[in-house]
């Protein structure tokens, strides 16, 4: 599956009108002060069960298993669901403004990563919009938020995306997800979710209110951590230098890789004035970051080349702390990996 910016070299746009277009819809994301690269991310159709509890003040709410909510992001087969509905969470947290609600279906994370998905839907039962479709070629849904954002009690700098699509083009709802990596492990706590005005990109680029409205949401951020911790301490090279791996954390979800070079990056301060890296520093990016080889390898003998995956970069008295990883297309299944491979090195994976 291709990446965002890849796909959008499908549309019927000029190359500037869909520049803009992803810069819009991919806004925000990345948060922190470090810099930051993004990551892939496929949706795969699936089915599982539902559930019926109540929540909230005297409110009936339909919890949705977190294996059917992350089916069409992460996979449906039966394994994937059932690793899945381990992982996650039903949320159910909703609040309405002007006839459009917006509920927190679920939550799945690891040690580092999240994903949460969000359901909008008008209350009278009718679309947000006549005739919404995907972007040619996508799933992507061409909307917007003037602001949204999801505050998990932690500081420090993530990096991640997020976009709307639409799981079950039968009801009147649509989807929105978030997908972060954090660069500390993650704690549980309280997340405030918080929303303002729902718009759709018009051909000409335009942006068409859907739904005016102020939405915040409150919900428990908890769930298991699945993830495995693979014994670090190595020294390997990259790109003619010294580095250090610090450690490894593979769940089915995601990987974060942790290393240490002994030299410091020098980022160029110089102000390029259109949002883009210097020469310089596109050469310093890839020296430190770009090019270190991950891959996954499996029992069946295949291989996952996750080289190039996002992470952050953090020069810190004379040495830089780095950080590579992700979410992975599809949900995985521990005890079908074999070994991890970064720089040179192999890890073998034993499942727990």
């Amino acid at each position: 599956m291709k990446t965002y910016r890849q796909s959008m070299d499908q549309l019927h746009f000029t190359s500037e009108e869909k520049a803009a277009m992803v810069d819009r819809l991919m806004a925000g994301e990345t948060k922190g002060v470090r810099k930051a690269h993004s990551f892939r991310r496929t949706l795969i159709v699936g089915v599982a069960a539902a559930a019926l509890m109540t929540m909230g003040v005297g409110a009936a709410v339909t919890l949705t298993p977190a294996g059917e909510v992350f089916a069409s992001i992460f996979g449906g087969s039966p394994a994937q669901t059932e690793i899945i509905d381990q992982m996650g969470v039903p949320i159910g947290a909703s609040d309405t403004s002007n006839g459009v609600t917006i509920t927190a279906d679920a939550i799945i994370g690891d040690t580092y990563s999240y994903a949460i998905v969000y359901s909008i839907a008008r209350d009278d039962g009718q679309p947000l919009a006549e005739n919404l479709e995907p972007l040619d070629g996508m799933i992507y849904l061409p909307l917007t938020f003037d602001r949204a954002d999801t505050d998990v009690g932690m500081w420090g700098g993530a990096h991640g995306g997020s976009y709307f699509y639409d799981d079950d083009p039968a009801d009147n709802a649509i989807q929105y997800v978030e997908m972060m990596t954090m660069d500390a492990p993650i704690e549980s706590g309280i997340a405030t979710a918080r929303f303002c005005n729902l718009s759709l990109f018009e051909d000409d680029m335009s942006k068409t209110v859907l739904a005016e409205g102020d939405w915040k949401l409150r919900f428990q951020f908890s769930f298991p951590d699945s993830g495995i911790n693979l014994e670090g301490g190595q020294t390997f090279q990259l790109s003619g230098m010294e580095a250090t791996l610090d450690g490894v954390t593979i769940s089915p979800l995601s990987i974060q890789v942790d290393y240490t070079v002994w030299e410091e990056l020098v980022w160029d301060h110089e102000d390029q004035g259109d949002g883009q890296m210097s020469g310089h520093d596109q050469e310093q990016s890839y020296r430190f970051f770009e090019s270190l080889p991950i891959s996954v390898n499996f029992t069946d003998g295949s291989v996952l080349d996750l080289s190039h995956a996002g992470g952050s970069i953090g020069p810190e008295n004379g040495k830089t702390v780095c950080q590579k990883g992700g979410f992975f297309d599809e949900i995985l299944d521990l005890s079908t990996v074999e070994s991890v491979s970064i720089g040179g090195l192999t890890l073998p994976v034993a499942a727990e």
